[in-house]
């Protein structure tokens, strides 16, 4: 599949830029109503709190006056009745004063409770949403995936990062454990001592290829692995780009031995690095977006899921610009396919359409449209 601006020249990014901002709109469309929610149920519960505490300092002067009444009114009396009756009425009104304040102090947990439950609902739904969009929808990300083996269980995330913007995936693989022969056979050369006598060091190509794989960490065009066997006892960290491969044994430098170094299978330990990368790809099971930070803030818990939009509307508003320029129609975003077969269709939004899907959530949407450049119909 090949895609091109309305005069065949290539897009930049080859993706359905028409899906794609199709998405984008009705992903704006679903989250900024969730978050202006999330903002109302928060600046709802810090109103009502500041009522609650009001009532607490109501209670707590209303207390301290009846108290200083009742003081002044007992000062200089000596009967012992009458010092009784002072005694128990100001200890009535500070236990039924505490006892009204602890009211308060339960309805503002239980109301911040209740505003918490349901702005973590929200924001749950929040990434849901944003989740498969994220996955694909942005364009020119810089993706590390890591993996490593936790309760004996191999868990995943990938980090992703775009101007500013980072969000994390957790991932599930099909199997919970992996281990190099899953991929391939593998050995490795290291230092053997043998003889009864001279204890003489010897190269002995060691088979790992029962080794779990403990740890991965995979970043364009480089790739680190932790193997180690099943009682720990012996550990290697492979780390490898396009030219070169750095092995660890242990606290032993391979590669950095002058006699271990030209017995690597380097063939093999390329296309093993080589399948760890294709591991990535093809064992994911599952993805779910857990955590989304724009200059360094937690873009859900500070409510700036907005501002994320407004980024991603500057990615894409690059290349609407560009597809408008470059078509026939000025009110059209338009887009050419090419499938196999020399097949080719026209894709298009039209700009009315796209400046409507978006008003329709207010002035946020406006503001979206306005950065995409399709405020001019």
């Amino acid at each position: 599949m090949k895609y091109t601006f309305q005069d065949s020249t290539e897009l930049p990014v080859q993706r359905d830029l028409i899906l794609d901002l199709q998405d984008f709109i009705r992903v704006s469309k679903e989250v900024i109503p969730l978050e202006k929610s999330i903002i109302e149920i928060k600046q709802g519960n810090i109103e009502e709190t500041a009522v609650s505490q009001r009532r607490l300092e109501e209670i707590d002067r209303f207390q301290k006056d009846v108290n200083d009444c009742i003081e002044e009114y007992a000062r200089g009396v000596e009967s012992e009745e009458i010092l009784e009756i002072k005694s128990k009425t100001i200890e009535t009104c500070t236990t039924i004063a505490l006892l009204k304040k602890n009211e308060r102090l339960e309805d503002i947990d239980k109301q911040n409770r209740l505003a918490l439950t349901e702005v973590r609902q929200l924001e749950d739904r929040i990434l849901s949403i944003l989740g498969p969009f994220f996955e694909t929808g942005i364009y020119g990300p810089e993706n590390t995936y890591y993996a490593s083996t936790e309760d004996k269980k191999l868990k995943g995330w990938q980090v992703s990062s775009v101007n500013g913007m980072r969000y994390e995936f957790e991932l599930n693989f099909i199997k919970d454990t992996l281990k190099i022969e899953d991929l391939q056979k593998l050995t490795l050369p290291v230092r053997s001592k043998s003889g009864l006598l001279s204890r003489e060091e010897k190269i002995k190509k060691m088979d790992v290829s029962d080794f779990y794989i403990t740890n991965i960490e995979y970043l364009r065009n480089s790739t680190k692995v932790t193997l180690e066997d099943k009682d720990a006892e012996n550990r290697f960290i492979i780390s490898a780009d396009d030219r070169t491969f750095l092995i660890l044994h242990g606290d032993h430098e391979i590669t950095g031995d002058e006699k271990l170094a030209p017995a690597i299978d380097r063939n093999a330990l390329y296309m093993f690095m080589g399948k760890i990368k294709e591991f990535f790809i093809a064992s994911i099971v599952f993805k779910r977006l857990r955590l989304i930070l724009l200059d360094g803030k937690n873009a859900i818990e500070e409510n700036i899921v907005l501002d994320c939009l407004k980024l991603i509307a500057g990615i894409y508003g690059k290349l609407v610009r560009e597809c408008i320029e470059r078509g026939y129609t000025k009110g059209e975003v338009t887009i050419k396919i090419e499938e196999p077969g020399s097949v080719r269709t026209e894709k298009y939004i039209s700009k009315s359409e796209a400046l409507s899907e978006l008003s329709s959530i207010g002035p946020e949407g406006r503001e979206l449209a306005g950065i995409l450049g399709i405020t001019e119909v």
